[in-house]
C-alpha cells in the first residue's frame, strides 16, 4: 500500500478507536494535536477491531457524506451546469470496509483475525438486512457494508450463500500470454526489444491468479465457474478437501456455495511489501 500511495508519510487517520491500553502518551498527544480524534474505549469484552466496526456503523452514513481528500465534491447536473451533489441516507449504499494487515506475526494472530472476518461480515449482513427493511428515523441504511481483510499478500472476504459474481479483470493470467516475444524465429535484439515494448505496455494488475476457497463454520458444497479447476456440486471441509492454488481464468468469475464461505485473492506482487 505503501508503494501503491507513495505519500504514506503525510496521512492521517479520522480517528483511533480502542481501550488504547497500550498507547504511549507522546503517540496519543501527538495525534490529537494534528486534530484526529482519538475515542477510547475500556470495554474489555470487545476486541479493538469489533469497537472500530461499532463506530464505523455508528457513523457509515456521515462518512459516505463527507468530502474525502482528493475527492472531487462536484458535478455536472443534467443541464451540464456545476453545482455540488448530494445523497440522501435512503439512497447510499452501505459503507465498504477495508481491513489493513492482521494475518501476519503470530498463527494464532492470524486466526483470531479470520475468525472475526467470518463473524463480523455475518453480523455486517444481519445490520444490511435489518435496516434495508427498517423506515425509522433511527435507520443507519449505509451500515452494514462488506468487509474485505487486506494482507502483505492477499485480499480476503467471506462469500455468501447462493451464487456469487466476482469481477477480476486486473489479473495477471498465465492463459493470457503474449507470443511475439518468445516467437525463437526472430534474432535475440528484435525479441529483447519486443520484451521491452510489451512491459512498458504491460497494464497495472491489481491480482495474481492465485485463489482460495476455504469452509470455516461448516462442510460446503461449491460450484464454480471461470478457474483452471472448476468444479460442480463438490464437496470441501476442513479435515476433508479444500480448495487452494487455484487459477483465475476469466474476467468474471462466479462461486456458488451452500453456506458462507472464506475466499482469498493472492495481491500483485507491486503491491506486495
Amino acid at each position: 500500500m505503501r508503494k501503491l500511495l507513495g505519500c504514506w508519510a503525510n496521512m492521517l487517520p479520522d480517528c483511533i478507536v480502542g481501550d488504547l491500553d497500550s498507547i504511549r502518551p507522546a503517540v496519543r498527544e501527538h495525534y490529537e494535536r494534528l486534530g484526529v480524534h482519538v475515542l477510547q474505549d475500556p470495554d474489555q469484552y470487545s476486541t479493538d477491531f469489533t469497537k472500530c466496526l461499532t463506530y464505523l456503523n455508528a457513523h457509515a452514513a456521515e462518512i459516505i457524506a463527507s468530502p474525502r481528500k482528493g475527492a472531487k465534491t462536484a458535478k455536472s447536473d443534467t443541464n451540464g451546469a456545476g453545482g455540488s451533489t448530494s445523497t440522501s441516507p435512503s439512497d447510499q449504499s452501505p459503507l465498504e470496509i477495508v481491513i489493513l494487515g492482521g494475518l501476519g506475526g503470530r498463527v494464532d494472530q492470524a486466526f483470531s483475525q479470520v475468525h472475526h472476518l467470518y463473524m463480523m461480515t455475518q453480523t455486517q449482513r444481519s445490520i444490511r438486512e435489518n435496516e434495508t427493511n427498517t423506515s425509522t428515523p433511527d435507520a443507519k441504511p449505509a451500515a452494514g457494508g462488506n468487509l474485505y481483510l487486506v494482507s502483505e499478500e492477499s485480499i480476503t472476504f467471506i462469500i455468501q450463500t447462493g451464487k456469487n459474481t466476482i469481477h477480476t479483470p486486473a489479473t495477471k493470467r498465465a492463459d493470457i500470454a503474449t507470443t511475439s516475444a518468445s516467437d525463437v524465429s526472430k534474432s535475440p535484439r528484435k525479441r529483447k526489444r519486443e520484451q521491452e515494448q510489451e512491459q512498458e505496455q504491460e497494464p497495472e494488475y491489481f491480482f495474481e491468479e492465485n485463489i482460495g476457497i476455504i469452509p470455516l463454520s461448516a462442510p460446503a458444497n461449491i460450484t464454480t465457474h471461470g478457474f483452471e479447476w472448476d468444479v460442480e456440486n463438490w464437496h470441501t471441509e476442513i479435515g476433508g478437501q479444500i480448495s487452494t492454488s487455484n487459477h483465475i481464468r476469466a474476467d468474471k468469475v462466479e462461486v456458488e456455495t451452500s453456506v458462507p464461505v472464506l475466499f482469498t485473492v493472492e495481491l500483485a506482487e507491486r503491491l506486495k511489501r
